[in-house]
Order: structure tokens, then sequence, then C-alpha cells
């Protein structure tokens, strides 16, 4: 990298295989596509889309919608490339170099590299042995060090760990930083607390299409949050970044949820049921989310990539896989279940 500026020599490329053939279980995508009549209502209005036009810069019509679902404003919601590009935005936004952020780790590994974008300091709280919250120390981490942002992401990702609404308002009201709360897989834990967000005005909530709503192909997340801290991500997130596809789709989505709901009770059913098989012989850890992470060695990681199984391999032994269908979560357990602990 010839013409990288030093301060990211370090710094690697975020990169992920794409993969066509086989069982796919690494990308904590949804095993089911997006229902028919949703499809069929994006494929009615495509038709009537004016392709040599820019998109809808502020996502009007879409915020509405989420908006409306949300019980807020349409000025309290903005959209973007995924919750990532969001995500990333704000952490421009509000950081100078060597400001501090404080996280749980391990967490989405994107969290650091934005953070070395800012030349920001990047601090660190270990889960627990059981990777539940250590909501003690990290109270204790953002008094010692007063950050700038602290992050939350729950369910947890790669962990599954789900982080109960009393202890996100006890970090929240710990500190006055900007507080990221990350609710990617929110739809698979036992409630949602994305309304939070309206109740702290230090708290923005992020949430994307691209799991429980089947559409990371098109790349379009939003958050919400008070006007004026919405207006901080519009002032300096890229213009025309949502195509106008992604912004149907998701609008239809949106207005449809209820679509979902017999693919999202699918997956946990069978996330609960992968996670009983499995604990039988390996160390494996309560998940909220649509994926499980475990403890497993290599063997059986090679083992079913010889079957095109595909799985994501952590450090330190540690596997998240995520939940397919019944048929294909069975073939992974027919291999994995081979193996002792």
């Amino acid at each position: 990298m010839k013409y990288m500026k030093k301060s990211f020599k370090a710094m690697e490329p975020y990169f992920s295989k794409n993969i066509d053939d086989g069982i796919i279980l690494n990308a904590n995508e949804s095993p089911f596509n997006v229902p028919k009549p949703i499809i069929k209502g994006f494929f009615k209005e495509l038709k009537k889309v004016s392709f040599n036009r820019y998109p809808d810069m502020q996502n009007i019509k879409l915020c509405e919608s989420i908006a409306k679902r949300f019980n807020v404003k349409p000025t309290e919601v903005t959209c973007g490339v995924g919750s990532d590009e969001l995500i990333e935005t704000t952490f421009k936004c509000v950081l100078e170099p060597n400001d501090k952020v404080v996280s749980f780790s391990p967490s989405f590994s994107m969290y650091t590299v934005f953070a070395e974008q800012c030349l920001a300091k990047f601090i660190t709280v270990d889960f627990n042995e059981d990777y539940s919250f250590d909501v003690e120390t990290m109270i204790n981490t953002i008094k010692e060090n007063k950050p700038k942002l602290v992050l939350i992401c729950t369910p947890n990702n790669p962990t599954g760990a789900f982080l109960e609404e009393t202890d996100i308002r006890r970090i929240v009201e710990s500190t006055n930083a900007l507080v990221i709360l990350d609710l990617a897989y929110i739809d698979f834990a036992d409630y949602d607390y994305t309304n939070l967000a309206m109740q702290y005005d230090n708290l923005i909530a992020f949430r994307t299409f691209s799991k429980a709503m089947a559409m990371p192909s098109l790349r379009i997340g939003y958050c919400i949050s008070n006007e004026d801290n919405i207006n901080m991500i519009n002032a300096v997130k890229a213009p025309y970044s949502v195509s106008v596809p992604a912004q149907i789709m998701a609008r239809i989505a949106t207005e449809n949820i209820h679509l979902y709901n017999d693919d999202i009770r699918a997956i946990i059913v069978e996330r609960d049921r992968l996670y009983i098989e499995l604990k039988r012989s390996f160390n494996v850890y309560p998940s909220k989310s649509n994926f499980i992470y475990l403890e497993l060695n290599e063997e059986i990681y090679n083992a079913l990539l010889n079957e095109k199984i595909y799985i994501k391999a952590l450090k330190n032994n540690k596997y998240r896989i995520s939940v397919g269908t019944k048929e294909e979560n069975d073939k992974l357990l027919k291999v994995v279940m081979n193996y002792e602990k």
C-alpha cells in the first residue's frame, strides 16, 4: 500500500470471500428471501423509476414509513448504506484525533477501523467469562477515561449476548458521551428498545435491513434519535448514498413488517435448537441473535469445509454459526456431532 498514510499502515482490508455454492452460514444472513408480496410490490414500483434521475437524498418516503413504525417524527430518522455508513459517519462527526472510544470486546470489527480513521484511541471492555456484558467494568472505564463515544452492540456480534434495558440505561446515564446503540440483530431478541433513543439526548439507535429483513444485497440501514443528532449525521453523510431500488424495497418492507414474523420465529426456533444440540458436546454461549457463538477445534471446521458448509472462524478456537434452515442446520449437526468436546 504505497500511498497509504503512516497512521493507517497497520490497517487491513475488510474482506469476506463471496460464496455461491454450498451451505452459507458465515455471514449472519437470513436463510429466507424477502417475502414474495414485498418483492412483487417492489417490481411493480420499479417500473415507474426514472433511472436518469438521482435518488431522493432525504429518503423522505422511507423515513416517513420508518417514523410511523416507531412512532417518531420523520426528521428523527435518517438512512444510509447499511447501518455501517451511519455509524462511520457518526464517528467522523464526533471524534477529533486522540479522542477516546469505549466498546465491549469482542464486537463488530469495523468499530476499531472507524476509530482508527479518526485517529482516536479505542478502549475495550472484555465480556465476562460466560460472555455476558460486564456492565460494572464498562461504567468504571467510562468514568476513568471520559470517552467521546461509547459503543453498545446488542445482541452483540459475534457473541450473541443481549444487554437488558436497565443496564443500557445505567450506561447511558453514567456518561455525557454519545452512545451508539447498534441494534442490527434486535429482531431476534426477547424485546426491542429502539425507542430508548428518544428518551436520551446522548443516544442514537442504529438498525439495518440486512438481517431479519433479508436484504443485505441492497445495503440499507437507518438510525433514530433526536433531530439535533440526526441533523449532525446528515450534515456529514455522503449525498445520494441510498439508491432508489433500496429505498423502494425498504419502504415496502417496513409497511409490511408483519410478513416477516414467521421467518423470524423460525430462525429463533432453529437458533434455540442448535444451542441445545451443540451444548451437549461443546462450549456454546447463549445467543439472542441469529447465530451461535461457540468453541470448536480446527478439525471440525475443516470437516465442515469439506462438506461445503461455511461458518465464521474467529480467534482462540471460537466460531460463529449463522442459523440456517432446518435442513441446513441438520446437515451441519450431522458433521459436527461426530466429534466430542
